[in-house]
């Protein structure tokens, strides 16, 4: 249930930055809209998860990156799109405690990637590094 519980903090995250832009989500069917209007995607990329403490009931650690793509329209200038980045590196700042369910997601850092054109649209990626401390659950013989 962790990855669930780490998913669903980093999307309500999301939702709470507020970018005001439709958003696709993982694993779902997307439409963008037409090329006059921005739009973001979100993909959760895990790195991997460690042995933090041995045995039934230790502790593993999740890392990841939350890589959020923000979408604009070409020709845009970079005023409106650099707007979204600094809306996602106001409210994802290194220390964040993200919360679902009982399970705590922390963000470590914030990086952005470089403008770019992909398929007829201007794109920057802002990817946002977290971890997870979860505990080892006891399975049943």
């Amino acid at each position: 249930m962790s990855e669930i519980k780490i998913n669903a903090a980093l999307v309500q995250g999301l939702a709470a930055a507020a970018l005001g832009l439709p958003t696709g989500n993982e694993g779902k069917n997307f439409d963008p809209p037409p090329v006059t209007e921005p739009w973001a995607k979100w993909h959760n990329l895990p790195a991997s998860t460690d042995v933090a403490s041995l045995g039934v009931g230790g502790v593993d650690e999740t890392v990841g990156v939350f890589q959020v793509d923000l979408n604009y329209p070409k020709n845009d200038g970079t005023g409106n799109i650099l707007a979204a980045v600094q809306k996602l590196r106001d409210y994802f700042v290194a220390g964040r405690r993200l919360v679902y369910d009982g399970q705590c997601v922390h963000v470590d850092r914030v990086t952005r990637g470089n403008l770019r054109p992909v398929d007829g649209w201007q794109r920057i990626s802002v990817s946002i590094y977290y971890s997870a401390t979860t505990i080892r659950p006891e399975v049943s013989p």
